[in-house]
């Protein structure tokens, strides 16, 4: 790597730390879960009839199986998801999200997309926040290509 190449990738790694950091904060403070909890809701909610297959899930999040099932637990005892068993597939179970967890989510947000505008969105123009965007999905859909998304 070259030192531009390097400082790069620093600074991107440093903000990473950063906001990620932000967000854990607010979401443990104020919601009382975890980032990866907060995103298990957050797909849940824009699934059709707000369920997902565990295994559709766990794809979609890039989790383990076992860490999923550990999350899902502690949010059904939260009253936020709930599983179901598949009506044909004995073996297959659902992540449902409860009306619990619709209402949750409206609290949330507005205190999480806040922390979102102050950790990046202030510090970006317009042009710069969607070549942010452009960037990011670039990067991902790189990865998922050359390494299955795991």
């Amino acid at each position: 790597m070259s030192d531009e190449q390097r400082h790069a990738w620093v600074g991107f790694l440093n903000a990473h730390t950063l906001v990620e950091r932000a967000l854990e904060r607010h979401l443990h403070r104020d919601a009382g879960v975890s980032h990866p909890e907060y995103e298990i809701l957050y797909q849940l909610r824009a699934a059709p009839a707000h369920r997902m297959r565990m295994g559709e899930l766990a794809a979609t999040l890039f989790s383990p199986g076992s860490r999923l099932n550990y999350r899902i637990t502690r949010l059904a005892g939260l009253g936020l998801v709930r599983r179901e068993q598949h009506p044909t597939d004995r073996r297959g179970l659902y992540a449902v999200l409860t009306e619990e967890g619709v209402e949750f989510l409206e609290r949330v947000e507005p205190g999480y997309f806040k922390a979102i505008r102050e950790g990046v969105l202030d510090a970006l123009d317009e042009e710069e926040f969607v070549e942010l965007g452009r960037l990011s999905h670039k990067i991902f859909e790189h990865l998922k290509a050359t390494d299955g998304g795991v």
